[in-house]
């Protein structure tokens, strides 16, 4: 699944190494002599003559057929992995909507969730979920100097960068147990999120419109292609927290005791977010307040998405880039609790308060998508334990 535009680059695309991860044909068999939509022209010449042959005289009516099921998942399973990604899409995408506000010193783009419907109308009442605000260009400014600082570290960093080009999920199955053989629909999961995720990024990046470190300075020259769109937020940083977080509420949510009892896999999942979200400091083509917002965002859509599956909690965020102090680097530890898997309340500096976040709960009548919830389920379902003391 390619999530940003500089995939056009295939010489850096090293994640296409792992394309059973993202496009599902290793579950599909029939795939390997020609399924629909993947069909050569020998076998459909092969079809035509075997129906020839076959045929024959008409034979009688087989008899009444009954009608499919409407609206049903009980239809998902027999459907191919990406007419569920499209139904996935259908049902998050409408979840939010974006605006864009100048009243302030810097602009500000504002996510907005959607929140109550009523009547056959189709009436939506929506509520503040992110605001964010870039930093000024001075401030971009002064944190070219943490840029060019991370570039010392390129070569140690080189093959991490240039397999994280696109969505670096490979990297998070060397935490949690991911397998397409094992957590399919965990891959699915989080590949609807990722989706979703990259329209929210791109519309933010876009109404921000803040400029890459290349712009700033010639020095830099990044040792990857440098993406057109904006800076702010970081892309990958928002999907790395987003997966992290995801993967976290469904480990807790598993009940299995070596996720319950402790935080160790949510610690090493917001590390790895951490290392990859500076990864695109290191490579030239983000600042590090990029990755501040990204991981913002990311966790918030994280928990977004999880409850458009299953109802429960939601965080509205904020994040005002002029209050952030640019000597400072990216620290996730002032944005997120793994513990309790909750936002920190707020996170200041000398300037003010450049964070803060409030955990919201769905209404008493929400009603999560059931094409959402069984994927969940689905998920969920993968990580429970298989074990002799398992209950």
């Amino acid at each position: 699944m390619s999530i940003f535009p500089e995939n056009a680059y295939n010489a850096y695309n090293a994640y296409n190494a792992y394309n059973a991860y993202n496009a599902y044909n290793a579950y599909n068999a029939y795939n390997a002599y020609g399924a629909p939509g993947n069909q050569s022209a020998l076998l459909s010449g092969a079809f035509l003559s075997t129906h020839d042959g076959i045929t024959g005289a008409q034979l009688d009516p087989v008899g009444q057929v009954c009608p499919g099921a409407a609206n049903d998942v009980r239809n998902l399973p027999r459907l191919a992995a990406g007419v569920r990604a499209a139904l996935y899409q259908a049902e998050l995408g409408p979840t939010v909507d974006i605006t864009f506000e100048t009243d302030g010193l810097q602009p500000q783009a504002v996510l907005w969730r959607r929140a109550t419907e009523s009547g056959r109308r189709r009436a939506f009442v929506f509520d503040r979920m992110v605001e964010m605000s870039a930093p000024t260009v001075d401030q971009f400014q002064t944190q070219m100097a943490l840029v060019s600082g991370y570039a010392q570290i390129r070569p140690d960093r080189s093959a991490e960068i240039l397999t994280q080009v696109s969505a670096p999920l490979p990297f998070y199955t060397t935490i949690g147990f991911i397998d397409p053989a094992r957590t399919p629909y965990t891959i699915e999961l989080i590949h609807a999120a990722l989706g979703f995720a990259t329209a929210v990024t791109q519309r933010m990046k876009y109404a921000l419109a803040a400029k890459r470190p290349v712009l700033f300075s010639p020095q830099i020259q990044p040792m990857i292609a440098t993406p057109t769109h904006g800076s702010l937020p970081s892309g990958h940083a928002t999907e790395a927290f987003l997966m992290a977080r995801l993967i976290w509420k469904l480990l807790k949510a598993s009940g299995v005791r070596q996720y319950t009892e402790n935080e160790y896999w949510g610690e090493m999942l917001m590390r790895l977010a951490a290392r990859i979200a500076t990864n695109r400091t290191v490579a030239g083509v983000h600042f590090p307040v990029d990755s501040v917002a990204g991981a913002i965002l990311g966790c918030t859509l994280a928990e977004h998405v999880a409850s458009q599956c299953c109802g429960g909690e939601w965080s509205s965020a904020s994040f005002e880039g002029t209050n952030f102090d640019a000597h400072h680097d990216f620290d996730w530890h002032q944005i997120y609790r793994v513990k309790e898997d909750r936002m920190e309340s707020q996170a200041r500096s000398g300037r003010g308060i450049w964070m803060q976040s409030a955990q919201q709960r769905c209404a008493p009548d929400f009603e999560t998508p059931a094409v959402l919830s069984w994927l969940w389920g689905k998920a969920l379902d993968e990580w429970q334990d298989i074990s002799l003391d398992a209950g």
